[in-house]
């Protein structure tokens, strides 16, 4: 009779086991967000510093050509003080606003149609499409759309050869041409968002509600729409924070007629005035945090009340 020898399994050493161990037990302790401090730590320093140097300019007193020693308010006097730039402020917010809301209206459709594409090439050359002006410079585009919709431009031409008009529309140079740029601009920004909460909508809760009875109509209010409410909350903030900012499409398309306060900036910056170009930097912060914040309180209140 033959015994068979089992090998037993293989232990690492009690040292090793115990030092594993240790680190098991450091690791599940740690913090997540000690892994993203790397990054945050060079960032959050530049930003703070950006923001300290800007309010230390904002306190300097300002002379003709130059920026003064020691502190004042005089520089937030002026600004407060200033109708032409609150006129300026308030076009500002309408503009983001609208842009805002016209970009989202467009992109919401557009994100449902590419998620409901069966074809991942179909969707593939969607996505191109849709993100296609990333690939191009701001500058490029607004000069595009200046040969749109100039006088002579394809839009105007297109309308006088079916005749539609008799003579040419004047759209450069006034608020709808810079709402169409930026949209085209905001465009990618907001489909982004969109695109990750439409997938995560359970095919299963349509399922249901289709076989208790509801309509499309019905389905989108009731299900997909509150679903996807902080992808549209999100989109609204993202893209009404990149227009107030937004500089070169507002400079080319509006030429000098559609002002918004980062043109106010620019200027005050080439006038040597650089106390009261930091004041409007923070006062266009202030106002984007504060209007971003209020859409975001907005779309939780809207969220409860629908429960």
């Amino acid at each position: 009779m033959v015994d068979t020898l089992t090998p037993s399994p293989t232990r690492a050493p009690a040292g090793s086991r115990a030092r594993r161990s240790r680190v098991d037990r450091a690791r599940a302790g740690a913090p997540r967000y000690l892994l993203v401090l790397p990054a945050l730590i060079p960032l959050a320093v530049i930003f703070i510093g950006s923001l300290v140097q800007l309010a230390d300019l904002g306190l300097r007193p300002y002379e003709a050509g130059r920026i003064g020693t020691g502190v004042t308010l005089d520089n937030i006097g002026r600004f407060a003080a200033d109708p032409y730039t609150w006129r300026v402020l308030g076009d500002t917010v309408t503009l983001g606003a609208v842009c805002a809301a016209v970009a989202v209206a467009l992109a919401y459709p557009m994100a449902l149609a590419l998620h409901r594409l069966r074809s991942p090439a179909l969707r593939g050359v969607g996505l191109f499409l849709i993100f296609s002006p990333l690939l191009t410079s701001v500058v490029v585009r607004a000069y595009g759309w200046n040969v749109m919709l100039g006088d002579g431009g394809v839009v105007n031409r297109f309308l006088l050869d079916v005749g539609l008009i008799d003579a040419p529309l004047r759209m450069m140079y006034e608020f709808p041409a810079v709402v169409i740029a930026m949209v085209h601009v905001l465009l990618p920004f907001a489909v982004f968002p969109l695109l990750g909460v439409v997938a995560q909508v359970p095919r299963s809760a349509i399922e249901a509600a289709h076989d208790l009875g509801a309509n499309r109509h019905q389905v989108f209010w009731r299900v997909t729409f509150p679903l996807t409410r902080y992808g549209v909350v999100l989109s609204l903030q993202l893209c009404f924070a990149l227009t107030i900012s937004a500089f070169a499409t507002p400079a080319l398309l509006g030429g000098g007629r559609v002002q918004v306060l980062s043109g106010l900036v620019y200027t005050n910056v080439g006038a040597v005035d650089w106390p009261m170009a930091a004041v409007q930097s923070y006062a266009l912060l202030l106002i984007t945090l504060l209007l971003v914040g209020v859409v975001s309180v907005a779309g939780r209140l809207a969220g409860r009340s629908r429960r």
